[in-house]
């Protein structure tokens, strides 16, 4: 795939553009260190990639307004800035319960998790 020789891609932000269709699961190993990953506002189905654990310099996530589901995979969260899942009614329709390093409660809404860069979650 084209999109894998972008091993260097810090960011990716594809959202609002009525994409359709599924996550690659090479998308784990080939971007291990992106920071920002949006693909709010298209028409993605299936599940997030396993592989997405991987992503060791994550800041910014947003998949809202998707068709996911499944599992949630076990991304590092712990410098993350903006987490965000959410699902029913915008979407996503996630498994319960979620990773353990997300600590928040369960619903089909899933996540959204806002934290100054480094610093300590906002309440």
């Amino acid at each position: 795939t084209e999109i894998g020789a972008w091993t260097s891609l810090s960011r990716f932000m594809a959202f609002n553009l009525r994409l359709s269709g599924t996550l690659p699961t090479e998308i784990g190993a080939w971007w291990a260190s992106i920071y920002t990953f949006r693909v709010n506002s298209n028409a993605l189905s299936g599940t997030l990639p396993s592989e997405m654990a991987q992503w060791s310099s994550l800041g910014f996530f947003n998949v809202i307004q998707n068709a996911f589901t499944g599992a949630i995979p076990a991304i590092t969260v712990s410098s993350v800035c903006r987490f965000a899942l959410v699902g029913a009614p915008f979407g996503n329709e996630f498994d319960c319960p979620p990773p353990a390093n997300l600590s928040t409660p369960c619903t089909t809404s899933a996540a959204v998790i806002t934290r100054p860069c480094g610093g300590t979650a906002i309440s």
